[in-house]
């Protein structure tokens, strides 16, 4: 019995393990252009914006050695780049994994705080909540019943809709609201913008696609957390 257990044994740590497939966080969308003067004045170093973007990604250039980027988004920058250091990976080819539905707040908003909208997978709420816990600055985040798909596959299967958007907000805000707020979708999820403002009346603005983008996106309403 104990030569067989050993065989076993032995033949079990023979056999490869295969390493765990990351799902896509959408990191190589985020559009670092966007957020530049655009002015390829030279100064930091680079010819123009495109080579400072190719600086910053491979390391030799810093944010902070454009003179035109505000303390602020230099920090935003750092942030952005650094992003697949703090966000948890995620595997792929999961089954759904709901999470809470619901309305969560963030450093004790107002009324008048963005409302982030984004989907119940486990996976999703730990990545928003993980970026989130980089800012100081009031937010609420939507998570709407999606039946736990991520939101790339929430938008693929239809999971994702103004019908269960507009369900979660009157859910959250409670019987006989009229409050207006400012939401913030998903930029994979742009084709509920117009249907959704006219649904709600409310302001309906497209974010990035990739998440880690969020602090570039905000700008001066974004305010870093210390050590940032």
């Amino acid at each position: 019995m104990r030569v067989a257990v050993h065989a076993l044994r032995e033949g079990i740590s023979e056999i490869p393990v295969t390493p765990m497939i990351h799902a896509d966080l959408y990191l190589q969308r985020i559009d670092f252009r966007r957020y530049l003067p655009g002015s390829d004045c030279g100064e930091c170093g680079a010819s123009s914006c495109v080579g400072l973007i190719r600086g910053l990604k491979e390391g030799t250039l810093s944010p902070a050695d454009c003179p035109f980027l505000p303390e602020q988004r230099i920090a935003a920058f750092r942030l952005a780049l650094r992003a697949n250091e703090i966000l948890p990976a995620v595997p792929a080819f999961e089954l759904p994994r709901p999470g809470c539905p619901g309305l969560v707040e963030i450093n004790n908003p107002l009324g008048d705080a963005p409302v982030l909208v984004s989907g119940n997978s486990q996976f999703t709420q730990e990545v928003v909540t993980t970026l989130l816990g980089f800012t100081m600055s009031p937010f609420q985040v939507l998570f709407v019943d999606c039946r736990g798909d991520t939101v790339d596959m929430a938008v693929i299967y239809q999971s994702l809709t103004v019908e269960r958007i507009c369900r979660a907000l009157a859910e959250a805000q409670g019987p006989g609201s009229g409050k207006v707020m400012e939401l913030i979708l998903p930029g994979l999820a742009r084709e509920l913008k117009r249907p959704l403002a006219e649904q709600t009346g409310w302001s309906v603005q497209v974010g990035p696609v990739c998440i880690a983008e969020l602090p570039l996106f905000f700008g001066e309403r974004w305010r870093m957390a210390e050590g940032w």
